[in-house]
């Protein structure tokens, strides 16, 4: 692409790339979560090869609606949001101290920040609970053996309504607690290699291969994981010896 900065097909060609990439992804993870999943709840049954990778690509593609919506509601409030209260906010930063040194436009720059910041919390906490209220559609789906999302999605909004925002707070912490280590282990692991390698391609590419062991495949477990043990946790009559 830097070599032909002016040609879109390269850009073009990466985005399908990666776009191709994701699909196949989220077929394989969810496909294999339908199937550890209902190997949990169902010890001894064989594995429904042909159903898992019908019902988690449909997984997949509910969540990858919901989540669509989602930003879409994000984007309307945040631009009625702007239009309405960035300027009274710019007029409340007119009494700053950056107001004597960059005049009218520090303050609305100081009220544009303060708003921005207030809408991304405000945006990290609507995605953390529609995360959790969908959180069980997969162990759902996998229960009562369905192919259909809408059944899913629908039964996890029902489960999960007493307990929405202890998953939301749980969430949001895992997201802290995930960061924190992430960044920890990049430093010392990244670090480390680097020294060794000298800063060569290799070391990058061990870096990577580390940090994947390290970080990335713990987060998947746990990401197979999370939505059981909350499933479990919610409706112990449907699945009382889920992963006992």
């Amino acid at each position: 692409m830097a070599l032909a900065p002016n040609d879109p097909s390269l850009v073009m060609g990466a985005f399908g790339k990666i776009a191709l990439f994701a699909l196949i992804a989220a077929v394989i993870f969810y496909g294999v979560s339908m199937l550890i999943w209902r190997g949990g709840m169902h010890p001894g049954e064989a594995p429904n090869f042909a159903w898992a990778f019908q019902a988690g690509p449909a997984l997949a593609f509910g969540m990858l609606v919901v989540m669509i919506a989602a930003y879409i509601v994000i984007f309307i409030i945040m631009f009625v949001l702007t239009l309405i209260f960035g300027a009274a906010l710019g007029g409340m930063g007119a009494f700053s101290p950056g107001m004597l040194e960059s005049g009218g436009a520090g303050a609305i720059g100081g009220g544009a920040i303060f708003l921005i910041i207030i809408l991304y919390v405000a945006m990290i906490v609507f995605l953390l609970w529609v995360q959790g209220r969908f959180l069980v559609a997969g162990p759902v789906m996998a229960n009562q053996l369905t192919r259909n999302p809408v059944t899913g999605l629908g039964e996890s909004w029902r489960l999960t309504g007493p307990s929405q925002w202890t998953i939301v707070g749980f969430y949001l912490l895992f997201t802290i607690g995930i960061f924190i280590y992430a960044m920890i282990a990049g430093m010392i692991f990244g670090g480390v290699l680097g020294a060794i390698m000298g800063g060569s391609a290799v070391g990058a590419i061990l870096t990577m291969i580390v940090m994947a062991a390290v970080v990335y495949l713990p987060v998947i477990m746990i990401t197979f994981s999370m939505p059981v043990g909350v499933y479990r946790a919610l409706a112990p009559r449907a699945s009382g010896d889920v992963f006992a």
